[in-house]
C-alpha cells in the first residue's frame, strides 16, 4: 500500500510541476484580450503526502498583442506572494510555482491568481484549496 501512495504522489508531483493539467483542486482562469491568466492548485496529500499543505502555480499564456511587463502573484486573501518581473511577448507561457503552502494560512480556503502588468492588474476567480 505504501508503494502505491509513493507512486501516486510521484506521478502527481510530476504532473503539477511539468505543466500537465491534472490538478486535484483544479484550475481557474480569466480570459484577457491578449491571453489567459490561470491559477492551478493541488492537494498536499497527493503531491507530498503532507495533507496540511496545498501546492499552487500562477500562469499567463499570452496569445497576442504587444510586449508587456508582468509580475505573477498568488493571493490567499491575507498574504500576497509575488514573483519577479518578466517580459511577455506573443506566444509566451510564463508560469511560477509557489511550492507547498499551509492550508491553515488560507482564511477562507481559497486562493486566486493575480498578475500585475504594465496594462493593469488582473485576477483569476477563487480556487478552493481545502
Amino acid at each position: 500500500m505504501m508503494m502505491k501512495r509513493v507512486a501516486v504522489a510521484a506521478v502527481t508531483a510530476l504532473l503539477v510541476f511539468s505543466g500537465a493539467n491534472a490538478y486535484a483542486y483544479g484550475t481557474k482562469s480569466t480570459s484577457l484580450s491578449n491571453g489567459t491568466l490561470y491559477i492551478h492548485g493541488d492537494d498536499g496529500c497527493l503531491v507530498s503526502n503532507n495533507c496540511s499543505l496545498y501546492y499552487s502555480a500562477t500562469e499567463y499564456k499570452k496569445t497576442g498583442g504587444s510586449r508587456v511587463t508582468i509580475q505573477l502573484a498568488m493571493t490567499t486573501g491575507e498574504e500576497l506572494f509575488l514573483d519577479s518581473q518578466k517580459t511577455a511577448v506573443d506566444g509566451s507561457d510564463i508560469k511560477h510555482s509557489w511550492g507547498g503552502k499551509k492550508k491553515s494560512a488560507v482564511p477562507d480556503c481559497s486562493i486566486a491568481g493575480y498578475m500585475k502588468a504594465s496594462t493593469g492588474n488582473y485576477y483569476t476567480p477563487n480556487l478552493s484549496v481545502c
